[in-house]
Formats: C-alpha cells, structure tokens, sequence
C-alpha cells in the first residue's frame, strides 16, 4: 500500500489507464506533426489555387492576383497559375503586374522547349511595360530561344537606357554578351553604358581587354573597331595606337596611319620607334615640311646630341635609314642626312638660324632718312611745267 491505497486497486489500476492514454494520445499529436511537416507544396499549392479560384468567381482581381503569383513563387513552371495572374493584374488594371506573370509564363514556357509562345508573351510583356523585362525575368527566355529573343532583349535594354535606368540596361547587355561572348558589337554596348553613365574604368578594362583578345586571335577589323573607340574615350595606350596605326598602314591609309601615330607620340614623345613611322607617313606623303618639324621636336626634347651615346647612336641609325624612306626623292634624302649631322654633331643646334646682320653705321642712317624725305618732296621743275590746276580767265 502506497498512500492508503493498494497497488493493485482499481484506483492504481485506473491511474494506469489514463497515463497510457496520455502517453498514445501525445505521440500521436507528434506523428501528426511530422506528417504535415512532411507534407509536399503541392497540398499548399492547392489549397492556394482553390482560394484564388474563388476569388476569381469573385472578380476580387487583386486578391486572386496575389494568391497566382504566391503559386507562382512556389512553382515557377507552373504556366496556367502564371497566365491567371497575368489575367486578374490585367482586369484590376495593373499592367506592371500583367507584364510580371507573362513574363513568367514565357520563361516556364522556354524551359518547356515551348519558344515560339514564350517569345509571343514575351513581346506582349515588353509591349506593356519595359520597365518589368529585367534580367531575372527574362534570361530563361534570352538563353532558350536564341536571336529573336536577343532582340527583344536589345530592344528592352535602350528602352531602360532612354528612361535613365543605367543599371538594368547594363545587366540585359551583360546577359546578352555572356550568350555570344566573341560578339564586338555586344562588348561595345556593354562598355557603351559603363563609359558614358557608369564606371568608366570598368569600361575601358573591357574593351581593353576584348582588344587584347580580338588582336591575338588575328581579327584585325574587330580590334580597329574596339581602338577607335578606346581613342574616341582617351583610354589606349602607346603600344595599341602603334599597333593600330600599323594595321593601317598594311591596309594603305597612311593619313590615318600617321594621326594615330601622332597620338601616341603625344603619350612617348622620345620612342624612336613612333618616330620612324612618322617619319614612313610623312615620305608617303610628301610632307617633307611637317617631317622637319617632328624632328625639330624630337631634338629639342632630347637635347639635340647632350644625350646618353646609346640614344645618340640609334637617332642616327634611324635618320640614316630614313634617308631612303622617299625612293628617288633626292629633296627627302638631303633634308634627312642634313638632319643626321646636325643629330652627330655635338653642339649643333636643333634648326639651321641665319646670322643677324650687323647695324648699319649712323651715317648711312642719316642719309638714308634724307633720301627718303626729298623723295618725299614733289619737283620743282615738273611743277612749273604741268600745273595741277588751269588758271583762270579774266573775267
């Protein structure tokens, strides 16, 4: 007996009952737990697509326009769920929503392998409200059905340009340049944004370095495009601009030739090298005048021969060879080997001066001032004879 009261009473023996219903009772309620736990979306799902539904009968549009798009969020394939939310955002006219759930429509219908409708919806997205085509929403789309929907993607990324939204415009030529990263027009228009609104550093590394790549792999026409650009924006170098002007003069354009090869003279004033080829430019040219005047420059800059003996040596090793950058031209030959000596020669200066005369002594000032004043005076005798007035008659 414990307490007054037998073990195995009826009191003991009911106590016994009710702790073992207790006991089943509260594993139960924990096995029911884990089984909702463990319950699939699908049950919310439904449950979600059966309020909305009666919301639709309704014509409660922005209520059932909440519940398709949480459906959505839990199923991004499902495109009937995405295509009522489209419906109800479009009847509580909401066209940001509207162009949301085609949108999404159109990426599960890409994954599907279904192109030709997801780029319709796409297009009827864009059409509404270009502002909801970014890159979240349509890579699916850009990625699936190949150049139309490149197009489209172009066509979204000027429209958020246009309204200032630098950003997403950068993100959907981002997008479309990782789809075809060999593509220089893409590279341009993504470097396009960051150079003119955005980080221009960041600009100028991309096309310096899709230049890189174009001149590597032997695609000149691609990496005059990608310099020009760099030179339109003040961002290439010494060592590009020479291999710019040198792809022009394979090709025959000797004026641009020599204009990008002022340029980079600009940048290294002293390099020989740009020098010899300026020096090409001008006996193509004929501008022997304009030749002179660089090397007057580069002279001055060096100081004349006060320079080391290596640099001194090797600006005459290139005027001697520039001597015969004319041919026949006998004029180019001479003006280059007179600048030879006078790069040779120590102490010589830069550009042949004429003496100053000396003053003229003070007695030839004097009669020079006389000469000119009896020029001055008319003649006496030429007076006399030929009156500038006829006299008059008496009376």
């Amino acid at each position: 007996m414990v307490g007054g009261v037998a073990r195995d009473g009826p009191i003991a023996r009911m106590a016994a009952q009710v702790g073992g219903f207790a006991l089943s009772t509260s594993h139960l309620e924990s096995t029911e737990n884990e089984h909702r736990d463990d319950r699939p979306l699908g049950f919310a799902k439904g449950v979600m697509g059966d309020r909305a539904d009666g919301l639709r009968r309704q014509r409660r549009w922005t209520a059932a326009a909440l519940e398709y798009q949480s459906m959505v969020r839990l199923d991004a394939d499902d495109v009937a769920a995405a295509l009522r939310w489209a419906d109800c955002c479009w009847r509580a006219r909401q066209p940001a929503g509207a162009a949301q759930g085609w949108l999404a429509a159109a990426a599960a219908l890409a994954r599907a392998g279904q192109h030709r409708r997801a780029l319709g919806l796409a297009q009827r997205a864009a059409a509404l409200d270009p502002e909801q085509v970014v890159r979240s929403r349509i890579e699916a789309i850009v990625r699936s059905c190949g150049a139309p929907a490149e197009a489209l993607c172009e066509i979204a990324a000027r429209a958020h340009g246009a309204a200032r939204r630098f950003d997403r415009a950068r993100e959907l030529r981002e997008l479309l340049l990782e789809c075809d990263p060999g593509s220089v027009t893409k590279t341009m228009r993504v470097a396009e944004v960051d150079l003119q609104h955005g980080d221009r550093e960041r600009g100028a590394s991309l096309l310096t370095d899709a230049a890189a790549r174009m001149h590597a792999s032997g695609r000149a026409g691609a990496f005059v495009r990608l310099a020009e650009t760099l030179i339109d924006h003040g961002r290439l170098d010494a060592d590009a601009t020479l291999e710019l002007a040198r792809i022009y003069l394979r090709r025959g354009q000797v004026a641009e030739a020599l204009q990008k090869l002022e340029l980079a003279r600009r940048r290294s004033p002293l390099r020989l090298e740009l020098v010899e080829l300026s020096l090409r430019c001008h006996a193509a040219l004929g501008s022997g005048a304009a030749a002179e005047v660089m090397l007057d420059d580069l002279l001055a800059r060096t100081g004349a021969a006060v320079g080391d003996a290596a640099q001194q040596q090797a600006l005459c090793r290139m005027l001697e060879q520039a001597a015969g950058f004319a041919g026949r031209d006998g004029r180019w030959r001479e003006r280059m080997l007179a600048w030879l000596r006078r790069a040779a020669a120590p102490g010589q200066p830069s550009a042949p001066r004429r003496p100053t005369p000396p003053p003229p002594p003070a007695w030839a000032v004097r009669a020079s001032r006389g000469a000119t004043v009896a020029s001055a005076q008319p003649d006496a005798a030429s007076t006399d004879r030929a009156p500038l007035l006829p006299k008059r008659s008496p009376g």
